[in-house]
């Protein structure tokens, strides 16, 4: 089992024998032989830095193979000094068996990759650094929104939310920061968690770790030569998908050329968060995504089917953002609204928060702040009705004045004659 120790510093510990590693030593052992295909000469290290287990285990594999006739000791390479240990000098090579044997696995199973780890143990492991078992406090989350305009009400909504860590509803019209307020919540937890490069599932691979999605934490850390390598320590995930989310991309996608699979974004973002944009425009119907996620997102737990027609359980734990400007009534009915626990409305920002927005903006971009061009801007184009005050403006216009300054190759201000240059060209009329 893992203490709460184990949790905090983020690691598994070191697997001492093939029991605790929980994968057949058959599967090692052709595992080992796909990773010499590719390399002429091999030494114990290669393996080690390849398959992420530890040398004494892959010393038996070896000897496994060489008594098979697949893998040949060569000795110590003799243009090289000899090491004090006779092993870790010791090279190895396919023989010409070994080398047909590898190629007829590749063509049932081409994961080269470092070894997986068992489904049950990622059970153990996404349960015990679960975001409900993190706590969040005023302070993490105004930490998580650093020079970003939020109004008191929605950061007093917000907090309790996230430590649910159960799904939200964003909505409200378009431009005033739902996208930006979804991702910065993905950033409220600052602890690690351990991700594995793949898990073995009903002897197949199911490969979750990826350079896009998860951000790996460095080291070096303490007794970290006694952690399980097959863990990878990274940050919690934060996975945004828009319009182009389909019900394929939530199952497995196996791979017919390589013959493995890659792990659906659901199971990517697990201990992490996992935020739907522009929800209502994806190619799919939104019932269709209640209908897909109705049991996970009560239960935690989804269900997933290799393409033999094996099903098994995921752990389900991320925190999930839905986040749109269609109104929300035309989009699900009441089944949906009765599973998402929490509805935040981000509406247009009031006057003193769109002058702070121009303020901060101008700020980042190196221009002087003018209030009074900022006073002018709301009383030739906002004040009266003429359009709603929406967070994205400030910025989007300042852009504009930076882009019109560049081409004039000039330097950019904040005045009336460019504020009216930039309106019109970037406000329909």
């Amino acid at each position: 089992m893992i203490t709460a120790a184990e949790v905090k510093e983020a690691h598994r510990p070191l697997p001492r024998s093939f029991e605790e590693l929980g994968l057949p030593e058959i599967f090692l052992a052709n595992l080992l032989l796909k990773h010499a295909f590719f390399m002429d000469v091999f030494y114990l290290s290669d393996l080690m830095e390849r398959l992420k287990i530890p040398g004494h285990l892959l010393n038996s594999l070896l000897t496994y193979l060489h008594q098979e006739k697949f893998v040949e000791i060569l000795g110590p390479d003799p243009l090289k000094p000899a090491s004090s240990t006779y092993v870790v000098s010791q090279r190895y090579g396919l023989s010409e068996a070994g080398k047909r044997r590898a190629s007829q696995l590749m063509e049932y199973d081409s994961y080269v990759g470092p070894a997986p780890v068992t489904l049950e143990d990622y059970w153990e492991q996404v349960g015990a650094q679960s975001t409900t078992r993190r706590p969040v406090t005023p302070a993490q989350l105004q930490q998580a929104f650093p020079e970003l305009v939020v109004s008191p009400r929605i950061m007093a909504q917000l907090g309790p939310v996230v430590v649910s860590s159960k799904t939200l509803f964003l909505y409200g019209p378009p431009g005033n920061g739902k996208t930006t307020i979804g991702l910065r919540l993905g950033q409220v937890w600052d602890d690690t968690i351990l991700v594995p490069y793949a898990i073995f599932v009903e002897g197949s691979v199911i490969r979750i770790f990826d350079q896009i999605t998860h951000q790996v934490q460095e080291g070096p850390f303490p007794g970290q030569e006694n952690f399980d390598r097959r863990w990878v320590r990274c940050r919690r995930p934060v996975v945004l998908v828009g319009g182009e989310l389909t019900l394929d991309m939530l199952d497995l996608a196996f791979n017919p050329i390589y013959k493995y699979y890659e792990a659906p974004l659901q199971l990517k973002a697990n201990n992490g968060t996992l935020m739907v944009d522009d929800f209502g425009r994806q190619k799919i119907p939104p019932e269709s995504l209640l209908n897909r996620w109705i049991i996970p997102l009560e239960n935690r737990k989804d269900f997933l089917c290799l393409h033999t027609g094996q099903k098994f359980a995921i752990p389900f734990d991320q925190f999930i953002i839905f986040a749109t400007n269609l109104d929300p009534n035309t989009l699900v009915d009441e089944a949906f609204f009765r599973r998402v626990r929490s509805k935040v409305k981000v509406d247009y920002v009031n006057r003193e928060q769109f002058i702070e927005i121009f303020r901060q903006v101008c700020q980042k971009n190196q221009i002087a702040f003018d209030q009074g061009a900022v006073d002018y801007l709301l009383s030739e184009y906002y004040e009266g009705g003429k359009r709603p005050l929406v967070a994205c403006h400030p910025r989007d216009l300042v852009e504009q004045i930076i882009c019109y300054a560049r081409f004039n190759e000039e330097e950019p201000k904040l005045t009336r004659e460019n504020l009216d240059w930039a309106c019109q060209i970037y406000f329909v009329y």
